[in-house]
Formats: C-alpha cells, structure tokens, sequence
C-alpha cells in the first residue's frame, strides 16, 4: 500500500549520521517537546553462530559473527514514548492500519486508536518502519546520542544472549517454557479469544498460559540472560537490515546488510498471535506494510565502547513499574490452566462399549476430567461425560463406526487443552467395490478430519493427513483386479503420496499443477479374496484425502 505519511515540520541538518542506519538525508526532525530516555541493556561484545542448520533456508549459511558492544533496549518502544515524539514534531501518520488480525475484520485503526492500545506502556503498533527509523532519528537530536534500529545481528546476539539452543531458555521440546518469558500464542489466549474475538480462528496455540490474550505491557516476564525483555512474542520488530533470503556474503562484523532500492526489511522476533519464534528465526516486511502485529525497540550505538547500562527517564520507569505491578497482580487472580492429559489409550472397543484411560493429572487443584466424542464421518464433536474424577471412562453407547475421542482437564471454570484424538477402531470393514470417505478410517494418528471450503457443500468433510497415514480395513468377497480412483488435495508443490496394503507398498502417485483438489485414478491393484488393510500415507504437511472409489475391473 502506499505510504501516506508527510513531514509536516521544517527539517534542521543534523550534526551527525546514525552508524548502521541507512538515512535518506541527514537531517532530522525540529520542534519543541520532551522526550523519553528508554531503558538500556549492555551488551557486551562477542563472536556468536548466526542463524540454524535446522531453520529455513534463509537462516543458512550459519557463520561466526562478530558484535561489537553496544546497548539494546530493555523494552519495546511504548505508546508513551512515541506520543512524545508525535507531540513534538507534528508528524503525520496513517489511519488504515489492518488491525483484526484474528477475525479477518478490515475495519482500520492508528497508532493511537486501535484495538491493541490498552494503555501508554504497551508496544507501540500501526507503525511503518520508516516511522520507526524517523523516531530513532529525532530521539537522536534530541539527546545528541546515536540511537537507531538494532541490525539483525545485533539483536540475534542480544536474543541468543550467549547461548547456542533453538530458544534462549532451552530447546524445541522446551517451547512451552516460553510463557514464562514471552507473550505469546497459548492457552489462555485461545480460551479468552473466544469471547474477545467472536469467530477468531486461534492457529498456534502453545501448551502454557502467559495470561494475555493479545497484546501485553512490556517487560511483564522474566528477562533473557542479557536482561532484555520480549525478545520473543509481543510485537514483530523493525531491523535495520534489508531482507535477504541468504547469509551468503553477509557481513561478519555485526554491522547491517544493504542493497539499493531495498523494497523489504528483516522482522524478527514474532508476536503473541503466534507460536514463539526461536533465536535465528526471521521473516521480511515491506518498508511501507502497515499492521497491528509490527513495533520496534532501540540500540544505542557507543562506538564499540561497553558502556554502563542507561537507567532511562525516571518517570516514565517509575510508571512502567506500577503499570507492571497491576497487571502481574491481576495475573495472580487468573485461575490456572490445568497441562491436557497424556497417555490417551482405546483399552478395550466393540459395538457396546468403548473402553478408554489416560495418565492422571498431578496437579493439586484438578477439579476433574470431561470427555469428548467427534462423529468423523459428520465432524461433530460432543460432551459425552460429566465432569469425571478418574483417569478412565466408559462409552456405554458408542457409534457404530469408528469414532474419535479426546479428554480435557478442569480446574473450576477453566479448562485444558484437549489431549491427541483416539479413534476407536469399531465398525466393519468397506465391502468392495465401494466408494470410501476419506474420513471413513479406522485409525489415523495425528490427522485431522476438517470442513473443505473448495470441495461441493454436500462432500466437504475430508481427512487431512498432511504427512501422517490412514488406515482403512477392506473386504472382498471375488478375488480379482480392482482400480481405485483417489480425490485428493496438492498443496502446489511437486508432492507424491503412498498407498500400502497388507504391509507392501503399491503405489506413489505424484502430485503436479496448481494448488487444489486432484483425482488421481486409474490406479491398479489385485486383491485376493478375505480381509485386507489400506494405508494411504502423505509426505508433505498439505495433504489430505476427500475419498477413494475403488472399483472392480472387468
């Protein structure tokens, strides 16, 4: 979109440019008014591994960087300090900010009017990064220091903090830590969402609660070992580097890559709408992209020199603590969520009963268990139990298909995440020649069965088994050649899927062409009669089946 943003303030040449900021002109911003100090961390200079042999591609090369000292913010720059700014300077900013970024709503907002600004001492959003270059620019004038945007290195290393896992407090399998030290995409969120948001769809959702369901007061969790706060979650942060989709050729000395007519800049750092990003992890924005997801913080650039810590404004730190202080209290009055049970098992299934158990929960203040059944075949998930005190339950009238079960934990009003569905396995075999729903499986561990948008509104219920298999038992009764035609839905990349029966592989069709639903067919199989078990098998994350007519060939 274009940048609606003007000057309306006559420009005064500055005395000095920024180290490591790529200015249009070296002037800066005139006008009378105060102004914040933010807080400051030391950080002290070293040599790190940017980026991850385990991560996108644009996180490769990984190589030794080395960063000079400098100070990073303590804090996201808050509403506080850039109505400062805007105060003193007359700058115009825009007012079609997309700001429901969790209903797909296109009503627009500002960086002083939108749905995320609950007070002066949350991240400032509804920004473009060039609003965000003009007030480190203007703060630099007004206290003669040299503040600007962090490189991408500078605040990998500031975010590492000197250690070498995939998060600063531990490694993949400790990602629900994260919500002791960010704002991120949990349980809690999910849980208020739904009557903050009414129809949001809540992707990621992380095993925790940090008690905020969106945006959040800076500095509300525990530090990283540098002491800095909300490196992870909260806001996505404006850097000073152009994107690059490689670290190929990349500076080693900590400092800024440029390109001319750059038309996209590194974010980092992800936001409470999403699942916590780890250290090396990046993306791109445009330099004029305009949302509610986006804010910024500060270095103070001190020439290599490792420098005291700067304590900020002490007004504006003295308020941020007692705004700090509210918050955490009302934090402590949030009822806690209870960790989904574990260990879902199908004991013992028939047509009168479906047997389940799953590991108790050890927490002190567990109010009890419900269980849940989902028709796979209608997509409809009810209540089938009381709250229950035991880890096991009894489905005395159980489907005569297979069905699939999953059990939550309460504590009062509050509730956990539900556990990994378990399907029961019941029902008789597909008699050929027959036409089998995708969702009309025996078992399918870790897929899904959802609602197609691109599929006729009479055949809209699918599997989505992405990389993982189905099992689907057959039976026939004349032995003979049989042809089977598959609906099946290719994410648009070259993709091959697998067909297994009674343990041999016969089949590895490849998917081409645009992204959408395709029918693969003319697939040739013989099938002796008796019993048989069918295995369709993705390989990539999008993949799903809508069915499978298996006919007999005369």
């Amino acid at each position: 979109m274009k940048n609606k943003m003007r000057k309306k303030i006559k420009l005064q040449p500055l005395a000095f440019v920024l180290a490591g900021m790529a200015l249009v002109s070296t002037t800066a911003f005139a006008g009378k008014g105060g102004f914040i100090e933010p807080p400051m961390v030391s950080i002290p200079a070293g040599v790190f591994s940017m980026g991850s042999e385990d991560g996108s591609e644009d996180e490769k090369p990984v190589r030794q960087v080395s960063v000079p000292a400098f100070q990073m913010g303590k804090y996201e720059v808050t509403v506080a300090e850039f109505r400062k700014f805007i105060a003193a300077t007359n700058y115009e900013m825009p007012d079609n900010c997309y700001q429901h970024v969790l209903t797909g709503l296109q009503e627009r907002g500002s960086w002083d009017n939108n749905i995320y600004n609950f007070s002066d001492y949350h991240p400032v959003v509804c920004l473009t990064r060039q609003a965000a270059v003009d007030y480190a620019i203007w703060l630099s004038e007004q206290t003669g220091k040299k503040y600007r945007l962090p490189t991408e290195a500078e605040w990998e290393y500031s975010s590492r903090a000197g250690t070498s896992s995939r998060f600063f407090w531990g490694d993949a399998s400790q990602a629900s830590k994260a919500c002791k030290y960010a704002n991120i995409s949990d349980w809690y969120a999910a849980d208020k969402s739904k009557t903050l948001f009414p129809g949001a769809n809540v992707r990621d959702i992380e095993q925790c609660s940090d008690n905020e369901a969106t945006l959040a007061v800076v500095g509300l969790y525990q530090p990283n070992q540098f002491g800095v706060y909300d490196l992870t979650g909260n806001v996505m942060e404006y850097l000073a580097d152009c994107y690059v989709d490689s670290y190929e050729n990349a500076p080693l000395d900590g400092s800024m890559v440029t390109q001319e007519n750059c038309d996209a800049f590194v974010v980092r750092g992800g936001s409470w709408h999403w699942f916590p990003w780890y250290s090396s992890q990046r993306s791109r924005i445009p330099n004029d992209f305009l949302g509610a997801l986006e804010g910024f913080r500060l270095v103070l650039d001190t020439g290599g020199k490792e420098l005291p810590a700067q304590s900020g404004s002490k007004e504006f730190v003295k308020n941020l603590a007692v705004a700090q202080a509210k918050v955490k209290a009302q934090h402590k009055k949030n009822p806690a969520y209870p960790n989904k049970p574990q260990d879902l098992k199908v004991v013992a299934a028939n047509r009168d009963s479906v047997k389940l158990s799953w590991q108790a929960n050890t927490e002190t203040f567990l109010t009890g268990y419900q269980v849940y059944r989902q028709d796979p075949l209608t997509n409809q998930k009810v209540l089938i139990s009381k709250v229950i005190k035991s880890p096991n339950f009894i489905d005395e009238s159980p489907l005569a298909h297979n069905a699939r079960y999953s059990v939550i934990a309460l504590n009062g009003e509050t509730e956990s995440q539900s556990n990994e569905i378990v399907d029961s396995g019941v029902g008789a075999p597909h008699a050929l020649p027959a036409k089998i729903q995708g969702e009309a499986f025996s078992h399918a561990v870790g897929a899904d069965v959802r609602n197609s948008v691109l599929e006729p509104e009479d055949d809209r219920i699918i599997a989505s088994l992405g990389d993982n298999k189905a099992v689907y038992h057959l039976q026939v009764t004349t032995a003979g050649k049989f042809q089977l035609d598959a609906r099946v839905f290719h994410s648009g990349q070259t993709q091959k899927f697998e067909l297994w029966l009674n343990g041999k592989k016969f089949a590895n069709p490849t998917l081409e062409g645009e992204r959408g639903w395709k029918t693969v067919d003319n697939i040739i199989v013989d099938l002796p009669q008796g019993t048989h078990t069918l295995i369709v098998k993705g390989e990539q994350p999008m993949f799903a089946v809508n069915w499978m007519d298996v006919k007999a060939v005369l």
